[in-house]
């Protein structure tokens, strides 16, 4: 065979090998995309009574003075409780011991009662390296699904006590952008610290765990702590750490959001690492239809 024929074989060989490639991803990457998307309908589907629940003051008596000055400055009377949230946001993603940022942007959706949640990101490390990722919480049970490049799957985990809890936690922290879901309930309890702590007890079934608090004098969430979460350090999931750090308050349909955030991990050593940053880009209540 000659050099001429040889090359002809090598080339339409690379071509048909980039060709089944590029088919594989977007195959693979359509099929995680319609996941998510009937992932996003059962959650609307399970919403619940369309009947308007709205806040009273009276629903705040006896809960500790820090949480109180909370709702007073979040929420105002007759608000409507918020059943379904649809937020958006954007900034920067750092995985376990690694040292450089990745860009994300995350859109999550959430349902309250049951508490429901579904998260859809793209992180980014370079304009060649990027990941898919969708973290779900639904029926007391988390799921991981992450997909490389949009189409090699390198993560698909469902259950597990550390994995719920975790990502059962996350719903809870999450709420402070949709603050009627911090109110007393099945899923959360509040007990007094001191002027400007309070603890929040909760629990969805056997996934529980408790949160510290911090406001400040005019009432805002500006910290919130646990030690009952979890994270994937060499790929075991180990307890960790978290501190959430909001800011930047703003009115969003009659409610005070935070809308600039930064999470931190504290490792099992004792190390705190920074690892998402950024900002709320649009947030949506009680509004399906669009899905």
């Amino acid at each position: 065979m000659s050099v001429k024929k040889i090359m002809i074989v090598v080339v339409a060989g690379v071509i048909g090998l980039l060709s089944f490639l590029i088919i594989f991803l977007a195959v693979n990457s359509y099929f995680m995309n319609r996941m998510v998307e009937e992932e996003i309908q059962v959650l609307i589907d399970d919403v619940g009574d369309s009947t308007a629940k709205t806040y009273s003051e009276k629903t705040i008596e006896g809960l500790p003075d820090p949480v109180r000055r909370y709702f007073h400055y979040a929420l105002q009377d007759g608000q409507q409780y918020v059943r379904f949230a649809h937020i958006k946001a954007k900034g920067y993603f750092k995985r376990p011991l690694q040292k450089n940022w990745a860009e994300m942007t995350t859109q999550q959706y959430f349902i309250t009662n049951p508490i429901g949640m579904i998260f859809d990101a793209e992180m980014r490390q370079s304009p060649f390296m990027w990941f898919d990722i969708r973290d779900k919480y639904y029926q007391k049970t988390a799921g991981m699904h992450v997909n490389l490049l949009s189409g090699f799957n390198v993560l698909n985990e469902t259950g597990g006590n550390a994995l719920n809890t975790t990502t059962f936690l996350r719903c809870i922290g999450e709420a402070v952008m949709f603050p009627t879901s911090l109110l007393p309930s099945a899923y959360i309890q509040w007990e007094p610290i001191d002027e400007n702590r309070a603890k929040a007890i909760v629990r969805d079934g056997e996934n529980a765990g408790t949160y510290i608090f911090y406001f400040n004098k005019i009432g805002e969430i500006i910290k919130y702590e646990s030690k009952d979460r979890y994270d994937r350090l060499n790929n075991q999931l180990k307890k960790v750490g978290s501190i959430a750090v909001r800011s930047d308050y703003k009115k969003i349909s009659g409610m005070m959001i935070p809308t600039r955030f930064l999470i931190t991990r504290i490792l099992p050593d004792g190390t705190h690492e920074d690892f998402w940053k950024g900002e709320i880009t649009d947030i949506t209540f009680n509004q399906t239809s669009q899905f």
